[in-house]
């Protein structure tokens, strides 16, 4: 599982930047289990709410009444498709919730992805849901919306493939400045002056934030996954995908993967 804390999927220890971020604020959240609905994540808030949050308790709890769950994550963007492939008929729905930055992700996009998508999606086997769960820092913002402006021109796939082939080691330190994110469209060969414009107003910034409060809350670290709605968390070696696929597929068939935002098939 990739950098809120991530341990290192071949040998179980930790990975080299989560050792370098020992004393962030991830640390608290090391290999945890998926949280319930009502477990607030404090640690991904931050210490500014906590303050607050235990005010309002006292509050609450000076007038006789308790009251369950004092936090929610801010309801989805609307009008705003997510990234879909494959076809609306798979017995099988698969969700990512991924960064663009983090190093797991990274390593998963390029060591299993294609793999999994050329025996599930491509094959009708699985739909395959992108869900954007950008928690590294601004360039994974800005890399998340710009990979949805390429999917305004129909290369969504293309520039998720391209990001994870373009990170750096360390985020944030420019290989998703937004000068870098419109050469990446630019070799694509898509449109540049709508998408560069796209990319400078950060068009779906919103989309992008709102996705990403809503999977901070369900999950510990990226990459995470669900197969008809249930929760896998951490790097997914194709192994474990295929045993997961069987079986779901072996199952009752869930409709959807517990996206509660609207989806729509992206070239």
């Amino acid at each position: 599982m990739a950098s809120r804390h991530s341990p290192n999927p071949s040998s179980g220890g930790k990975g080299t930047r989560a050792e370098r971020r020992a004393a962030s604020r991830q640390d608290a959240r090391s290999r945890q289990a998926p949280r319930s609905a009502l477990e607030p994540a404090i640690p991904r808030l931050g210490r500014r709410w906590l303050l607050p949050a235990v005010l309002v308790v006292a509050a609450v709890a000076a007038g006789g009444i308790i009251v369950a769950g004092l936090t929610a994550p801010p309801a989805p963007v609307a009008n705003v498709a997510r990234p879909v492939e494959g076809s609306a008929t798979a017995p099988v729905t698969v969700a990512e919730y991924s960064d663009y930055q983090c190093d797991y992700c990274g390593r998963w996009a390029r060591e299993v992805e294609a793999t999994f998508r050329s025996t599930y999606v491509a094959t009708g086997q699985v739909r395959f849901e992108w869900h954007d769960d950008a928690w590294e820092g601004q360039e994974s913002i800005d890399a998340a919306n710009a990979a949805r402006c390429a999917g305004d021109q129909g290369k969504f796939w293309e520039m998720h493939d391209l990001l994870y082939t373009s990170q750096n080691a360390t985020p944030n330190t420019g290989a998703f400045s937004k000068d870098r994110l419109k050469s990446l469209g630019a070799s694509l060969g898509i449109a540049t002056t709508t998408y560069n414009a796209c990319v400078d107003s950060g068009t779906y910034n919103a989309a992008v934030r709102s996705d990403t409060a809503m999977s901070s809350g369900a999950f510990s670290g990226t990459p995470a996954f669900t197969v008809n709605g249930t929760p896998l968390v951490g790097y997914q070696t194709m192994d474990e995908l295929t045993a997961a696929i069987t079986k779901a597929a072996a199952g009752p068939s869930a409709a959807a993967s517990g996206s509660t935002s609207a989806a729509a098939t992206v070239p």
